[in-house]
């Protein structure tokens, strides 16, 4: 009996976006062909393999020979139908001996991330094909272009500008769906300059195109994933990525300021020296005691979690230096102000990831201390993880902003896990002027929780 050929769309490289019919296909396969990225998702069904490297026309080969007794699956990256090996398998076998299982293309995924929609979008792709190929997409208003590690995001960038094509934002996004994910807002000028950063999708608008987009601002809050904790997403304007180009414009902090504070050993940074939109920044005094509650030292490994736009981000790595952090933060506009807000005080010993805790941390080292400033409704489950990332006498410190917050932290750092366990509620007042008045006016009150790792006990 011959088998036909099974292609599945493999994702943007997580099982996570693997469809359930693909796995189910792949439980009944006897054979696994693909890339090692591919490949490496199966690990676990302990399949026979064959890696997909230079010769394709031996892979082929190879793969008419074990259909003749072998279920073979050839798994390609993103979806099949999307600048894939599909046509030369297709080629090869006919239409009639395939069977397609679609997957979520890097494309469709980027374009989510950034509430995108993409049906108009003008595509190409140099990712092993040159930079001819953008000559068809120069004059179109939404362009996604997959590079490689020889025409990489600068080298798209640099051809754009030296073609006089107009595009007010950029986006560079890399390792979409995998430990390591990276999302830079950035201008054509700024792209040009991005070192690096090989297999990436550049997304690139036209003022015009930036205007459509914020048309759609009701229907992305409808559909949005439950904010950060303290944030109203209905409140916030669509994709406040749109609105950092303006505060880097606007929001002038003087360099002479920021020296001032360079050699400065405490905590407590002014707020103003930070980047900001709207999304909120912790207060400098808040910062200040959830920092020195967490005890760091010098050479520390520190997870950030739900860091915001890198208040908390910022004050560690300039205290734990040499040391390094490892920030995690959902929101991708929040997280690019975060990695602007390091470059803003020279900062290269933290690492800023878009993603949710705590499956975002998975490719990191083990902390010595964990910060939880939002949990994004996993609060249960970034503490049991810091349970077991953390060495015992190693800390975790969370603030909150709700009593229910508060509570369902209290209870939580309650088991065997922790000990040492200390809260405070911390109010703030500040004197500002009304007419020719001065009064005190509060900011919101903020819970500050930390424990300590158990020594001895289970996660």
């Amino acid at each position: 009996m011959v088998y036909p050929v099974t292609v599945v769309g493999a994702g943007p490289g997580s099982e996570k976006y693997i469809l359930p019919l693909a796995w189910g296909v792949v439980e009944e396969a006897d054979l696994l062909v693909g890339g090692e990225s591919a490949l490496s998702i199966f690990e676990a069904a302990g399949k026979e393999k064959i890696r997909i490297r230079g010769d394709l026309q031996g892979v082929l080969d190879h793969v008419a020979e074990a259909r003749e007794t072998k279920r073979v699956v050839v798994l390609l990256s993103g979806d099949p139908g999307f600048f894939s090996l599909l046509p030369l398998l297709r080629k090869r076998f006919g239409v009639e001996n395939l069977r397609v299982i679609p997957g979520i293309s890097s494309l469709q995924l980027g374009c989510a991330r950034l509430g995108l929609n993409w049906h108009d979008m003008a595509v190409a792709s140099v990712h092993g094909r040159g930079l001819e190929q953008l000559q068809q997409v120069c004059s179109a208003g939404k362009v996604a272009v997959l590079t490689d590690e020889h025409c990489t995001p600068a080298v798209v960038c640099r051809y754009f500008l030296e073609h006089g094509s107009h595009f007010s934002l950029v986006w560079v996004l890399t390792n979409l769906g995998r430990p390591g994910e990276e999302i830079t807002l950035t201008g054509l000028k700024e792209g040009a300059e991005i070192d690096d950063r090989g297999n990436s999708i550049v997304i690139l608008l036209r003022e015009d195109a930036c205007e459509g987009i914020s048309c759609a601002s009701e229907e992305k809050a409808a559909v949005e994933e439950p904010a950060v904790e303290g944030l109203a997403v209905e409140e916030e304007p669509f994709f406040e990525e749109l609105v950092i180009k303006e505060v880097i414009e606007e929001a002038v902090v003087e360099e002479l300021a920021i020296e001032e504070w360079r050699d400065v050993v405490t905590p407590g940074l002014a707020n103003e020296l930070f980047m900001r939109t709207r999304t909120p920044l912790s207060q400098e005094e808040v910062r200040a005691l959830v920092l020195s509650k967490a005890r760091l030292c010098r050479g520390m490994v520190v997870y950030d979690l739900g860091a915001g736009t890198g208040g908390w981000t910022v004050e560690t790595a300039r205290l734990i230096a040499p040391g390094r952090v490892y920030a995690v933060e959902r929101d991708p506009a929040a997280a690019e102000l975060a990695r602007m807000n390091l470059k803003r005080f020279g900062l290269t010993n933290a690492y800023v990831v878009t993603g949710e805790a705590p499956d975002a941390c998975a490719e990191f080292p083990r902390p010595d201390c964990v910060l939880v400033g939002g949990s994004g409704g996993r609060l249960q489950d970034i503490v049991q993880s810091a349970a077991s990332w953390l060495g015992p006498g190693s800390r975790i410190v969370l603030s909150a902003v709700t009593p229910d917050t508060f509570s369902a932290a209290w209870g939580l750092l309650q088991g065997d896990s922790w000990e040492q366990l200390d809260a405070v509620l911390l109010q703030v007042s500040r004197v500002v002027s009304r007419g020719e008045a001065r009064i005190f006016q509060g900011e919101n009150p903020v819970f500050i929780l930390q424990a300590v790792r158990r020594e001895g006990s289970d996660s």
